[in-house]
């Protein structure tokens, strides 16, 4: 779990982002450092989709042309 106190300075300091997308990516980091990257290499434009493989949000054209997304329907 990450400290309370070090995700609110992180809040402070991207304002600008939605609270879902900050709240998904604290979900999603492992450390306060992959968090830090995280919201650092967040792309400015939408649709944005999360990339299990790279560890990070990505920009995506189409959201059903994510590998992830054709790999889930194969299963």
């Amino acid at each position: 779990m990450l400290d309370a106190n070090v995700v609110l300075k992180l809040k402070e300091r991207y304002p600008q982002l939605h609270p879902a997308l900050f709240h998904r990516s604290v979900e999603r980091a492992k450390s306060v450092g992959h968090l830090f990257d995280i919201l650092e290499t967040i792309p400015k434009e939408f649709p944005l989709i999360w990339s299990d493989t790279n560890g990070c949000w990505i920009e995506c054209n189409d959201i059903y042309q994510s590998q992830e997304f054709f790999e889930a329907l194969k299963k």
